[in-house]
Order: structure tokens, then C-alpha cells, then sequence
């Protein structure tokens, strides 16, 4: 049986395709991402409780012993993979220096995009459907996602907007409220209509107008 969100067909699905994009580039071993790629592959065929580790280091031609010194368990693979999308999302923020009104925009402007484009990934909604349909038999996934996925940025997002007022960029508002503020902003309901298979992933264009929109609302409630 295969689980809800995943496809057992041998043909390339639109998330197999954009997980390889999004590898691509990644600085990761070779041995490691061929690791990361055939957990991807096994998760979507059988779902996260019917992937074992033997069944991953078969598929990626490694020992289990390999396997393990790489990454110490299956959720481990996954933290892997999850932290490099998390880690694009945080870039532009990462190198922002918030002194001033212009760098506060252009800053959140690219952080809007990146992060936009990385969550309505076909891979990434892929994952975030199997922790839901797996949910009722294991929570483990779902935490990790929510702790080293979600967290990680909301934590690199309120630091952000806790910068700006202390330059005086932003004038008002607790920090963590601005982040709540604008995530609901950039996202709305997106990420449940896709998961749902109700719409389609965002084109560029449309990711740049939603990342200019919810930067000029967080000015308008929160600058002086």
C-alpha cells in the first residue's frame, strides 16, 4: 500500500524532479547526496514507517555501516535535507546588515522571495505531506520538520526584525509578532492549497509579487 502523498509509478513525479534540482548545487559529498537522494526516492514510494535504513543504503549502493557514519540514522538523512532547504531560506538574512531603510527592504525583499520559492517547491510540499500522512503512526517526522525547518527560520526571521528596531528601521512591534505578522503575509493559505493539489506552485514573477507585498505591509505596520 502505498501512502497517501506518494506515488509508487517509476516515472519521475514533479517532486522527484525539482528535489534533483535543488541538489544539484548542494555542497554535499557525493556519497551523501546519494544517500539523500535515495531516501527522497524511498520515502515517496513507501512512505516514512516503510522506509528502513537497509532499504536506503540498497538503493544508494552504501553499506548500512556507510549509511550510519554519514548521518547516524533515517531521521538524520532527513535533517540533512531539510536543513539545506532551510539554510537557502536564510541566506539573504544571514548576510543583511540592517542600518538603514533601504538594506532593511532589500534584506526582506530577497528573504520573501527565497523563502517563498523554497516552501511551494514540489519537493518540499511533498515532505511536508508525508509527515501529515504519517502523523497518526509517528509524530517524528513532523517534529523534526517543525524544529529544524519551520523554527530554524522563524528564529533567523524574529533576529532580523529585532535588528531593525534596534537601528530604528522598525518603530513598533515585538519582533516575534512582526515574524508572525509577515509570514502570514508572504503565505497565507498557499501551503495547505498545495498541499491539498488545489494549485499550482507560484511562478517567479508571482513569488516576487508576493515577497514585494508583504514587505510593504510590514512597513506600513511597523515603520515609523
Amino acid at each position: 500500500m502505498v501512502p497517501t502523498g506518494t506515488m509508487s509509478s517509476s516515472r519521475p513525479t514533479q517532486a522527484t524532479i525539482s528535489f534533483t534540482r535543488a541538489m544539484t548545487n548542494d555542497p554535499e559529498s557525493d556519497r551523501r547526496q546519494c544517500i539523500i537522494r535515495a531516501t527522497f526516492s524511498a520515502l515517496m514510494e513507501k512512505g516514512y514507517a516503510g522506509t528502513s535504513t537497509l532499504e536506503i543504503a540498497r538503493r544508494a549502493r552504501v553499506s548500512k555501516r556507510e549509511l550510519y557514519a554519514e548521518f547516524g540514522s533515517k531521521i538524520g538523512i532527513l535533517e540533512a535535507l531539510v536543513a539545506a532547504t532551510s539554510s537557502k531560506m536564510r541566506a539573504p538574512l544571514q548576510v543583511a546588515d540592517v542600518v538603514d531603510r533601504p538594506g532593511f527592504i532589500t534584506a526582506l525583499t530577497a528573504y520573501g522571495a527565497a523563502a517563498l520559492a523554497e516552501l511551494t517547491s514540489p519537493h518540499v510540499i511533498a515532505v511536508n505531506r508525508l509527515a501529515a500522512a504519517e502523523a497518526d503512526r509517528s509524530a517524528e517526522l513532523g517534529r523534526m520538520l517543525d524544529e529544524r525547518g519551520r523554527q530554524a527560520g522563524r528564529d533567523a526571521l524574529v533576529a532580523f526584525f529585532a535588528q531593525a528596531r534596534e537601528a530604528g528601521v522598525l518603530t513598533r512591534g515585538d519582533p516575534g509578532d512582526v515574524a508572525s505578522e509577515y509570514f502570514s503575509l508572504l503565505i497565507g493559505d498557499l501551503m495547505l492549497r498545495l498541499m491539498l493539489g488545489v494549485v499550482r506552485p507560484p511562478t517567479k514573477a508571482e513569488v516576487a509579487r508576493r515577497a514585494e507585498r508583504a514587505k510593504d505591509a510590514i512597513l506600513q505596520l511597523y515603520a515609523g
